[in-house]
């Protein structure tokens, strides 16, 4: 057999190489040796801490949102205790979506649909809990609790949530709705502009009422959770709390429940018996500008917005042509009719027209100034009313008296006076929708493509007609005026800061927007037509009532729209009052507004609201009330 090996020549092996790779290995130990020593030893701590870092997370902690009382210290709007459906995207697969949450539909109550819209809409950590149906029952949130094991990803938890209460403190938002408004789930365009403030995706906000308008006020400061996690992200435990949250501020409305309710009733009554769909009434004290009560009917119950409403619900809201969504109060304008005589009265006063004495002739059909001859403009008394000064105009609410007051004035003029009374701006009450209105001008004309206003817009315009377009809130205010001496205050909704048992305890101050730039002599002139408004019997037998006080006003009726079959236009009552101590005084302390929608009835549906409105709040041993149909007592009915 061969040798294998015969005739190999072995290599002589070279120390030095050996030297070498000992000393190249040594040196890549000692390398690696020092570096597991500065990661462990030298730098230990500092990669600790940001391991643990990273295990860690900071997570805002909600304030309880501030309450909401009424000036008596009711509470309006309380945080109630509240079970909450939350569903974790991350532990609920796609393929189980469609039966975990039908069978949540089926324990709650809530559709399916609405849970799902809720969850996809959400764009968040999948880790985090989105809420999908809030004030749900506790035997639904047990029956879940109970079902856990079928419900991946699904939990309940006990949330706050909004109620609103009525003047007997029991659940009733229908009262207050308008005023104190709802809260609900922040959208994405407001989650958008409000982020950096702070807010959350599944955060509530304010979004209507005195709830959106004073959003900053009771939202309060949000504190913060040290939060640990582990490596998938999710929430394990709360290591330490790094800032408690600081509650919102509590808040008491200038509006009084039981006044609210008082004037509710009467603007009901006078709806229901003149079969009107729309109406407003809205209580004030001139000297401060407080609102006291606020009323828009229809209404709507903001604890169904608070719990969530669902979409069909919300669709029956927004298709009622009644629109109960709407402060009908600040929020829509009106044509004013003779309530904004006050206007043109003081025009003509202080534009030098005419004076507190001088008669000027009535008619039963005012020939308009340069039109045809037989073009002429009807007085609501078309046999005319013959020579009236102003008080006496005013209390008879002559149209062709202030038709000629507004030609001789002027429609510049007539805008200037206008807008010293309110008009045609925003009151700067601080609630959220309202709307300026609409004065005629030349200015305005010129929007409209026209050279400037007909003669025979401006003699309407001094009626309040045709374009003038005022909010119940704009009319109000102006009577405020007159009432307080001239000092045209800005609406007041929310009276200061209260504490958690509804006592005041920061109180906000009444602001004057300016001061009415008339005369004193002018001011007191109208007084006195206001208060023989009353005196005279054009406001029927309210004159009767026993009051406190001069009771003064102004009835108003305003035509708008199509003419009817019948050749006439539907028309709005109007009526707005204060009671000074006596006739021409100063020192009212309420006025009231009244406003009913399309009322075609023969008598003033709103002078018989703001009537029965005052025997309630007064408590008078008296029925005045006229059915507005025919003129019977009601009582006698």
């Amino acid at each position: 057999m061969a040798d294998l090996n015969d005739g190999r020549v072995d290599l002589r092996r070279s120390p030095a190489r050996f030297v070498s790779l000992a000393v190249l290995t040594a040196l890549l130990l000692t390398s690696l040796g020092g570096r597991l020593f500065q990661l462990q030893i030298v730098s230990g701590d500092v990669y600790a801490r940001r391991a643990a870092a990273e295990r860690t997370v900071e997570v805002p902690l909600p304030a309880p949102r501030g309450l909401i009382f009424d000036r008596a210290g009711r509470p309006v709007a309380v945080n109630a205790p509240s079970w909450v459906v939350k569903v974790r995207p991350a532990d609920l697969p796609d393929t189980l979506r469609t039966r975990v949450l039908g069978r949540v539909a089926e324990l709650t109550g809530t559709p399916s649909a609405m849970l799902r819209q809720r969850l996809e809409a959400f764009s968040g950590s999948p880790y985090d809990l989105v809420p999908v149906d809030r004030g749900v029952s506790r035997e639904a949130a047990l029956l879940i609790g109970e079902d856990s094991a079928r419900l991946p990803g699904v939990v309940v938890e006990v949330d706050a949530v909004r109620e609103y209460l009525d003047d007997t403190g029991a659940l009733g938002g229908e009262l207050l709705a308008h005023v104190v408004g709802y809260t609900g789930p922040v959208t994405r365009s407001e989650l958008a502009a409000r982020e950096q403030d702070g807010y959350l995706r599944d955060d509530t906000i304010g979004k209507t009422g005195v709830e959106a308008s004073y959003e900053t006020e009771l939202r309060g400061t949000y504190g913060t959770q040290l939060v640990q996690r582990d490596a998938s992200g999710r929430q394990l435990r709360v290591i330490e709390t790094l800032r408690e949250p600081e509650p919102g501020s509590n808040l008491m409305l200038t509006v009084d429940a039981e006044i609210q309710r008082r004037a509710e009733d009467a603007l009901r009554w006078g709806m229901e018996v003149a079969s009107v769909q729309q109406g407003v009434i809205v209580v004030m004290n001139p000297q401060t500008g407080e609102i006291l009560a606020m009323v828009s009917l229809p209404t709507y119950d903001n604890n169904r917005f608070a719990r969530g409403i669902s979409t069909e619900d919300f669709n029956v809201y927004l298709t009622d042509p009644d629109r109960p969504l709407r402060n009908h109060a600040i929020a829509d304008i009106y044509p004013p009719g003779s309530t904004y005589k006050l206007v043109t009265g003081i025009a003509a006063l202080e534009e030098g027209v005419t004076t507190p004495g001088r008669e000027w002739p009535t008619y039963g059909c005012y020939q308009i100034p340069g039109a045809p001859e037989g073009e002429c403009l009807h007085d609501w008394n078309r046999q005319g009313f013959g020579p009236l000064d102003m008080v006496d105009a005013f209390a008879k609410s002559s149209d062709t008296y202030f038709y000629q007051m507004a030609i001789h004035t002027g429609i510049d003029p007539l805008a200037e006076w206008a807008h010293e009374l309110g008009y045609g701006m925003r009151s700067g009450i601080r609630l959220p929708g309202e709307e300026p209105g609409i004065i005629a001008s030349t200015a305005w004309a010129r929007q409209q493509g026209r050279a400037g206003v007909f003669t025979g817009e401006l003699a309407q315009a001094g009626i309040g007609q045709n374009v003038i377009a005022v909010t119940p809130i704009q009319v109000l205010n102006s009577y405020a005026a007159l009432a307080n001496g001239g000092d045209l205050m800005r609406p007041m909704i929310v009276r200061g800061e209260a504490d958690a048992d509804g006592r005041l305890i920061r109180e906000h101050r009444p602001e004057v927007i300016h001061r009415v730039g008339a005369s004193d002599e002018t001011l007191q002139t109208m007084r006195l037509g206001a208060r023989e408004v009353i005196t005279s019997g054009h406001a029927y037998n309210i004159r009767d009532l026993e009051l406190p006080g001069a009771l003064s006003g102004k009835t108003g009726t305003a035509e708008f729209g199509e003419l009817t079959e019948e050749g006439t236009l539907p028309f709005h009552s109007w009526f707005v009052a204060y009671l000074p101590s006596a006739a021409g005084a100063t020192d009212a302390e309420l006025a009231v507004v009244a406003f009913n929608y399309s009322a075609v009835v023969p008598g003033n549906v709103s002078a018989e609201v703001v009537k029965y409105f005052l025997q309630l709040h007064y408590d008078l041993d008296q029925d005045l009330r006229l059915d507005p149909r025919d003129f019977s007592l009601v009582t006698a009915n």
